[in-house]
């Protein structure tokens, strides 16, 4: 098997998934609905470059999602009383409502394309996907009839 090209078709797949599915639903650009969502769950707000870290941006990214998403009305920026130099993003009521609404749209949609897969298709996807993630972050997979692997993958 050449795993260069099957990385690189699993990288433009999940993507286009994302993208058509639940990527840019409700008017949303790439990038900005983890923000939204994880915005939406922390009542306190977060200063960007936190943000930015924990969730994997740059900075420079994470400014221009939160530009969109302050645009929007979804997110406000204000000083942080604590340290006026720093700026806090913190989700709006709209944002919370939107955030939600989102989640529960783009699970619909990407569960209806989903289901024109069929079962042993889903069943299957799902597995690959989640024995990936466990290698990649080097966690137990909660698959029950195959344990996370550890060390290299046959080559075969």
């Amino acid at each position: 098997m050449d795993y260069e090209d099957a990385a690189k078709k699993l990288i433009m797949y999940s993507r286009g998934v994302a993208k058509g599915s639940i990527g840019t639903a409700f008017g949303m650009s790439m990038g900005e609905d983890p923000v939204l969502d994880y915005l939406s769950r922390h009542d306190g707000g977060m200063s960007p470059s936190d943000l930015a870290k924990r969730l994997g941006y740059s900075r420079p990214r994470m400014t221009r999602i939160l530009d969109s998403l302050e645009e929007k009305g979804f997110v406000v920026r204000t000083p942080d009383p604590e340290d006026r130099r720093r700026v806090v993003a913190t989700c709006t009521d709209e944002g919370r409502a939107h955030a939600r609404d989102r989640s529960s749209g783009g699970v619909s949609s990407l569960a209806n394309s989903l289901s024109k897969m069929g079962e042993h298709d889903v069943s299957e996807l799902l597995k690959g996907l989640e024995t990936a993630y466990s290698l990649t972050y080097e966690r137990e997979s909660v698959v029950r009839d195959e344990p996370a692997r550890k060390g290299k993958r046959d080559r075969d």
